[in-house]
């Protein structure tokens, strides 16, 4: 498994065909990490659809146009699922202000439990198409 070591966020491919990013200690997400990033998912992904898990322990901030750009409205994505894994109530506000604000176009949750996460996103692996 390749691990991505980006500015602002570690991502790779689980082996059952999840994407998994992390952010980063300390840095503030701007608008180029999250281009980065998703540059990086997309590769990931093979041009195949791939739930994505975004783990948000570690995020500082993160700028309204990254946000804006997460939500993956007006553009291409191989991502068919977004799970957001939160560990405090800043990151439970920051998930639902992308949710209500962004109104993403793929399903979205928030998940306290990682594995309660992973569940989730399984159903939304395409059959056929974990690799």
């Amino acid at each position: 498994m390749k691990v991505h070591d980006l500015h602002g966020f570690i991502t790779y491919r689980m082996p059952e065909g999840i994407i998994r990013t992390a952010a980063k200690p300390g840095v503030d997400i701007v608008l180029g990490f999250a281009i980065e990033n998703s540059l990086v998912v997309n590769e990931l992904c093979h041009g195949r659809k791939h739930p994505l898990l975004i783990d948000l322990k570690n995020l500082k901030s993160i700028t309204p146009q990254a946000r804006a750009f997460f939500s993956a409205r007006d553009r291409e994505t191989d991502i068919c699922a977004f799970a957001f894994l939160i560990h405090s109530a800043f990151q439970r506000m920051v998930g639902n202000i992308f949710i209500q604000f962004n109104n993403p176009p793929l399903p979205t949750r928030l998940f306290t439990d990682e594995e309660a996460a992973l569940v989730w996103l399984r159903t939304h692996i395409p059959q056929g198409k974990s690799s």
